[in-house]
């Protein structure tokens, strides 16, 4: 999965007019101006800051207005050729200059899907619009949500903490679909849409986040004896979607899953996704972190010692340290699929 997402980087960072330069490539984890503190594109991509992160989440953000559903070109310059889209009300950009005669200079990654004009899919650019479409929006109180597309886990966040991880899948481009890459960048959830239908997959509670991009529970194949999530859920925390977003809906030890973010999410609630650029390097465990275990039949660690995969009757279970994962007696451990604990890396 991993060389995918270097392919498509490699990709972009080929690229003339309009793409961004390699020295560039690592937003938004470089320094840039920016018209507020906390910044989604100066803010390092570390879900260990915990306070810088939740700052982030909930400072304002400039939008195209429009409908959710509507998207505006990019233009190389005032009036000039189209190089990239950008999905209005709910895409998030960055200013990068003040008003020049009716068009502002910005950047923001490119909401291209299959159906596109410009085929600049998830393509960081730089380009014009009219500045009289720009306006701020802030977002909705209390709850934020991070997607990181290196980790493949959304971090949950309420009321200035994170609460919990998500095991999610991100969209899976390849030659012929390179439309399915999810689009990086901050975006707003900004409607209900429900359960649906995707080929043969049923996807529940749709949230849309970015045009047809919607957050929705891991897709189930509906047979007569009942739902089968097995093939999708055994893909979680690796890229496998078209471009949406699919959570898990298993509940983690602090009772949150898809169901949990449907029945608290606000309109205006902020979603950032961060992008798996070249060199990016997974969270460091803590020294000392503990996890649990069941000693006599578990074939698996876990993040808590009362996670709902075991039996009740065994809890609590038995702590072990990260660092003992590596040991003899704890090597054929693997991570649980509802608690996500600390993958052996």
């Amino acid at each position: 999965m991993k060389k995918i997402g270097i392919l498509c980087l490699a990709l972009l960072l080929a690229l003339p007019l309009g793409g961004v330069s390699e020295e560039m490539a690592f937003t938004p984890s470089r320094k840039a101006a920016c018209d507020h503190e906390y910044c989604y594109w100066t803010t390092e991509m570390d879900i260990t800051d915990e306070e810088t992160v939740w700052n982030m989440l909930m400072a304002p953000v400039t939008v195209i207005k429009g409908k959710q559903k509507e998207q505006i070109f990019l233009l190389d310059a005032p009036n000039g050729n189209r190089i990239g889209e950008i999905t209005c009300d709910s895409q998030s950009v960055h200013v990068l200059s003040g008003d020049q005669d009716g068009w502002t200079l910005i950047e923001t990654y490119s909401s291209s899907f299959h159906d596109s004009k410009t085929k600049a899919y998830n393509q960081l650019l730089q380009g014009y619009v009219k500045t009289e479409l720009l306006e701020t929006v802030t977002p909705a109180e209390g709850l934020g949500l991070v997607v990181d597309k290196l980790t493949q886990r959304m971090y949950v966040f309420q009321d200035g903490k994170m609460i919990t991880e998500l095991r999610v899948s991100t969209g899976l481009p390849n030659e012929r679909q390179p439309y399915n890459e999810t689009r990086t960048g901050e975006f707003f959830l900004v409607s209900k849409v429900g359960d649906f239908k995707s080929d043969n997959l049923v996807c529940e509670k749709g949230i849309r986040f970015n045009d047809g991009d919607l957050m929705h529970t891991v897709p189930y194949i509906q047979y007569s004896s009942g739902k089968d999530y097995d093939i999708c859920e055994k893909v979680l925390g690796e890229r496998a979607s078209h471009g949406c977003i699919r959570v898990q809906r298993k509940r983690t030890p602090e009772s949150i899953n898809m169901t949990w973010l449907w029945n608290n999410y606000k309109k205006d609630t902020k979603l950032v996704i961060w992008e798996d650029w070249a060199g990016r390097e997974y969270p460091t465990v803590p020294e000392g972190t503990m996890v649990y275990y069941q000693p006599e039949k578990g074939k698996t660690y876990h993040k808590s010692e009362n996670c709902y995969s075991v039996n009740k009757d065994l809890w609590p279970l038995t702590p072990v340290s990260y660092s003992q994962l590596w040991e003899a007696e704890f090597e054929k451990l693997t991570d649980c699929v509802w608690c996500n604990p600390p993958e052996k890396r």
